[in-house]
């Protein structure tokens, strides 16, 4: 008895020498510490008089010299050289510079890896360069902003993208029950638009940091009221930007971007 004990003991004392050595050879995983990344979250808000524009509910009042109201379905736009602007000028461009917006979709919040420092604008071109706008769409992958398939924002019957798509309802009072189409798709080579958009209410006034291993929000807000303002739709609420009165009617509908600051990038 006595023998299988020291036997017993012996054998007890060597499992325990070769857990604790096999611990001491394989200590525990520890994961690995990721760290974040250096970036922004470009977020584009589509308002109304400073309120969310919202689709197929409710009307909006137009800002027409006579009232009108209007009411929306779909609003998307493609925009190309999307890019930052540094305090001192030099510019970050944002992924490849194309990108599709579709405030029904909600697709409109978007990240970009970008170097720390202090920014004061955003520069982008609504619309594309000609030979992108009329090369073939089906060179691009079927996520890009530029794939057809993906946005709808193609004319394959005409050739080329639609930069802007607007389109829904309007009618001249709220009691009114007779409501008609509105149509505004900005295209062609001739309504191409460069765009600067300063942090705040003017250029240098203020900026906002991107610091490192750090994601900053950055708002961009687009006051599509302002896209409107001086413009009576019973006089003209359709443009496909052809033909003499329908090209006059947009390029002004453009003007109205520059003129009223429909673009706005709030200070942080």
């Amino acid at each position: 008895m006595k023998k299988w004990s020291k036997w017993f003991w012996v054998l007890t004392m060597s499992i325990m020498a070769f857990s604790v050595q096999s611990c001491e050879e394989n200590p525990p995983i520890v994961p690995p510490v990721v760290e974040g990344k250096t970036s922004i979250d470009l977020n584009f808000s589509a308002l109304w008089n400073g309120q969310p524009l919202t689709f197929l509910t409710g009307w909006f009042e137009q800002p027409s010299p006579q009232k009108e109201y209007v009411q929306f379905f779909n609003f998307g736009m493609i925009v190309s050289k999307l890019r930052l602007v540094k305090e001192d000028g030099t510019e970050v461009l944002l992924g490849d510079g194309y990108q599709w917006i579709d405030f029904k979709k909600q697709r409109t919040k978007f990240n970009y890896e970008v170097p720390v420092g202090k920014y004061k604008a955003v520069r982008f071109t609504l619309g594309l360069d000609s030979a992108i706008n009329h090369g073939d769409p089906n060179q691009w992958g079927a996520e890009h902003p530029l794939n057809g398939n993906l946005t709808g924002m193609h004319w394959g019957w005409a050739g080329g993208y639609i930069f802007q798509a607007i389109d829904g309802n309007y009618k001249d009072s709220l009691t009114d029950k007779y409501t008609k189409g509105m149509s505004f798709h900005t295209a062609t080579d001739v309504m191409v638009r460069n765009f600067e958009v300063p942090v705040g209410t003017s250029m240098g006034a203020a900026t906002f940091e991107v610091k490192e291993k750090a994601t900053t929000p950055v708002q961009f807000n687009y006051h599509i009221n302002r896209y409107y303002q001086g413009i009576e739709l019973k006089k003209g609420s359709v443009s496909h930007s052809e033909g003499i009165k329908e090209t006059a009617l947009m390029q002004k509908l453009l003007e109205n971007l520059k003129v009223n600051s429909a673009f706005e990038i709030p200070t942080p």
